[in-house]
């Protein structure tokens, strides 16, 4: 990123009196190779800009006809057990960032993908959200759309969509 337009304020400086405050980026990593090349994009712009970064992993629990048999407490302790092994990974993926951005947080939520994206970053007030393209297959693509695509309809903030290269 060249700074011949520096003159201008890049995007998430807010530089009205009363509003200075860094960007706030959420990035959504699901551990895939799209997704941590997703992460690095992110990393690299908040990077530039001393913001503040929140990771999010969203444990996609989408319930079953088996689940409807299972004992409550067993399927408590599979979610719990998914969302303790996310977290683990999460903060092993973004322990060598933390000195390159101004702050980093984590969020292991389980819910909706686009859903639990949307809802972290309104709560945190992102000026942009991040994630990779995923391939979805046709059929499922047909159904329900992409993550992304959902986030690019439903979002309050900028989306920022990043392409894995070939």
């Amino acid at each position: 990123m060249t700074d011949e337009f520096r003159d201008e304020p890049t995007y998430g400086e807010h530089t009205h009196p009363g509003h200075e405050r860094p960007a706030v980026v959420v990035v959504g990593v699901d551990f895939s190779a799209t997704a941590r090349h997703a992460l690095a994009w992110a990393l690299d712009y908040a990077s530039h800009r001393a913001a503040v970064v929140h990771t999010v992993h969203v444990v996609d629990r989408r319930w079953s006809p088996a689940d409807l048999r299972a004992d409550a407490g067993v399927i408590q302790r599979e979610v719990a057990a998914t969302e303790a092994g996310a977290r683990a990974e999460l903060e092993s993926l973004t322990a060598e960032a933390r000195a390159r951005v101004g702050a980093l947080h984590e969020h292991v939520v389980v819910g909706k993908p686009a859903d639990e994206l949307l809802r972290v970053a309104r709560e945190v007030g992102a000026d942009l959200l991040v994630v990779g393209n995923h391939g979805l297959d046709p059929i499922a693509h047909l159904l329900v759309g992409s993550v992304a695509e959902q986030l690019v309809r439903r979002a309050t903030c900028s989306v920022m969509v990043v392409r894995t290269p070939r």
